[in-house]
């Protein structure tokens, strides 16, 4: 079964497909920038569907001046945490690709001390979470640990930024 999802994962068909369909939603997530009219008729549903899939980080000041701020970032927040749980997923199994050494293992207890506070402050940045996702997984952070920090970080963040966009633009 491993090697059946392992091949799988490496195959230039799945690359492929992957990339086409992060393309995809690059480009849908600019066109709907500038007109999120139509999108708004989805509602939260619609964005924590995107975000499952898509990068929200774009979307979200359009939006922001249109919906409530906080269901809007809790929407956005659950589908990411949800998206980069993949990432501490395909981390887990990264020992069948890099073994643990000892320095690895001294690594991990040192983040397991500061690492939920640290998960919530680098989810608070919008930089590519998927590598931190990896690390977690990999260093076998617990799913709990990784989940809540996670998802509280983007939620403030989002909430913040939606403040700011209507603070500076307003409402429609």
């Amino acid at each position: 079964m491993k090697n059946k999802l392992a091949n799988l994962l490496q195959s230039k068909k799945f690359k492929k497909v992957t990339l086409i369909l992060g393309v995809i939603f690059f480009v849908l997530t600019i066109i709907i920038s500038f007109d999120p009219q139509p999108f708004l008729r989805f509602g939260y549903l619609g964005i924590f569907v995107f975000n499952l899939f898509g990068p929200e980080t774009l979307l979200f000041p359009s939006l922001a001046r249109h919906m409530n701020i906080l269901g809007l970032a809790f929407a956005t927040a659950l589908g990411m945490a949800i998206n980069d749980s993949v990432s501490w997923l395909v981390g887990r199994s990264g020992d069948v690709i890099m073994p643990r050494s000892n320095k690895v293992k001294r690594i991990e207890g040192t983040i397991h001390k500061f690492g939920s506070v640290a998960l919530f402050f680098w989810s608070l940045i919008p930089f590519p979470y998927d590598l931190i996702g990896l690390i977690a997984g990999y260093l076998e952070f617990p799913y709990k640990s990784f989940i809540l920090p996670t998802f509280l970080g983007k939620f403030v963040r989002f909430i913040l930024l939606g403040s700011g966009v209507v603070a500076i633009f307003g409402r429609f």
